[in-house]
């Protein structure tokens, strides 16, 4: 089915306001966006199949629930799943300040190029957005739009090398 730009824009606009709250808050999220996810991915963990919003992100990702700790998969405009465990990476070559949310983010993006996952720390509040390895930190709401409106579709290919900086 061919989603409507305004219904793309409106998720990203309703995952940003998600980030910025779960920011304020220091409430650690790990969300994956992409067009074609594959199937081991979006098998598994909790289905939930709705449209995005801010509040289910928040409550998603809410401490002391049961999906709180696994990753969110959004394709389009709905939540697939929630409450997926990534393979994590053990680098040491990564910052101290990494936890387990971003090793897994930076792991799964450089094993799946289509996809971008943002993270929001635990600890610091901090937004960031990794995409094909690559690390964006310290995102505010324009940064994060540009970056979720790429991995929605909604910018042309040369958008993700300005973003990204990816030299082909």
């Amino acid at each position: 089915e061919d989603l409507g730009r305004a219904d793309l824009h409106k998720s990203v606009t309703e995952i940003i306001k998600a980030c910025q709250r779960l920011s304020k808050t220091d409430t650690g999220a790990l969300i994956i966006v992409g067009s074609d996810i594959p199937e081991s991915i979006t098998d598994s963990g909790v289905q939930i199949q709705a449209e995005i919003s801010a509040d289910l992100l928040e409550t998603i990702f809410f401490p002391k629930t049961n999906l709180h700790d696994g990753a969110v998969v959004i394709m389009a405009n709905k939540v697939v799943c929630a409450g997926w465990y990534l393979p994590m990476r053990q680098d040491a070559n990564l910052p101290r300040e990494f936890g387990s949310r971003h090793r897994a983010a930076i792991a799964l993006s450089e094993s799946n190029s289509d996809l971008t996952v943002v993270v929001v720390s635990e600890e610091t509040g901090i937004i960031s957005a990794m995409h094909n390895g690559k690390v964006k930190r310290y995102l505010d709401a324009v940064q994060l739009k540009l970056i979720l409106d790429s991995a929605m579709g909604l910018l042309d290919a040369g958008a993700e090398v300005t973003i990204w900086g990816l030299g082909k």
